[in-house]
């Protein structure tokens, strides 16, 4: 089945910025009501930040989870913050169509958009991936490969953006088998399985890298900014979030430089 629901979004949003909000640890510290006027992507277990942003809410809202899954012990907290999510009157939710029974078996939320053809190529032991994971026509088929960060690239891509802002895109990621005192996100009950982070690290390193190297095909003149407030994502150039809200472009060369050395090999797709 194709993801139709896809079709009235293509070039939505052509030639505009837009904030994709990552759940790394910095978001904590992230004053996400500064962006309340623009238009943001956000994912999984975004409300458990809501309190602290009293304007601010995701225009478009991501999941494609098994983590609502009742074999998962912590199935119930993650269904919760799904349906405080989708329950926001300001945010569009797109949502896999495999998760549908148990997020909203009865149909109550009519605003979901889901969608179906959902393909998930799988990174080798390294974090190494196929050019297969970005896919340029969503409606053919979206892909996860392990992150709802790379579909939030690919929507992103497919409405039109040309300029591309982070904030909460941390990397450096900790072993943590989904404790309650969680070190990878920006809630500590955020629970969320990491078993094998040097690969996770890599693996995400590389799906930004990809997807930066195919917006760039398309535009060489669209921007990339990582204006997270603490990060070793280095494949974009990282700035300072207040100065750029200011309009001003603060390029933070020494945080860049400590994110690089993070990392013991190049990114994938180097460009």
């Amino acid at each position: 089945m194709k993801n139709t629901v896809f079709e009235k979004y293509r070039d939505i949003h052509k030639n505009k910025r837009v904030f994709l909000i990552g759940n790394g640890p910095s978001l904590a510290d992230t004053d996400l009501d500064l962006i309340k006027n623009e238009i943001s992507i956000a994912m999984n277990r975004i409300p458990l930040i809501y309190n602290k942003n009293k304007s601010w809410r995701p225009t478009y809202y991501l999941f494609s989870s098994t983590n609502v899954k009742p074999e998962k012990p912590w199935h119930l907290k993650w269904k919760s913050s799904v349906i405080e999510a989708v329950s926001e009157k300001k945010t569009t939710p797109f949502i896999s169509e495999t998760l549908r029974s148990h997020i909203d078996p009865r149909g109550v939320y009519n605003n979901i958009k889901w969608f179906s053809s959902m393909s998930e190529y799988k990174p080798d032991a390294s974090g190494n991936i196929s050019e297969k994971c970005f896919s340029k026509n969503i409606i053919d088929r979206i892909d996860k490969s392990g992150t709802t960060m790379n579909l939030a690239l690919q929507i992103a891509y497919f409405m039109g953006f040309n300029e591309i802002v982070f904030l909460g895109a941390d990397l450096g990621w900790k072993k943590d088998l989904a404790t309650n005192n969680d070190p990878n996100h920006f809630h500590k009950e955020y629970t969320a399985d990491i078993p094998r982070p040097y690969k996770a690290n890599n693996q995400m390193r590389n799906i930004h890298s990809l997807a930066y190297k195919i917006f760039k095909e398309r535009n060489k003149d669209i921007k990339f900014y990582n204006a997270s407030l603490s990060t070793v994502l280095d494949v974009y150039p990282i700035i300072d979030y207040k100065d750029y809200i200011n309009n001003k472009i603060t390029y933070r060369t020494d945080v860049q430089k400590e994110a690089k050395m993070f990392w013991d090999k190049n990114h994938q797709f180097l460009m």
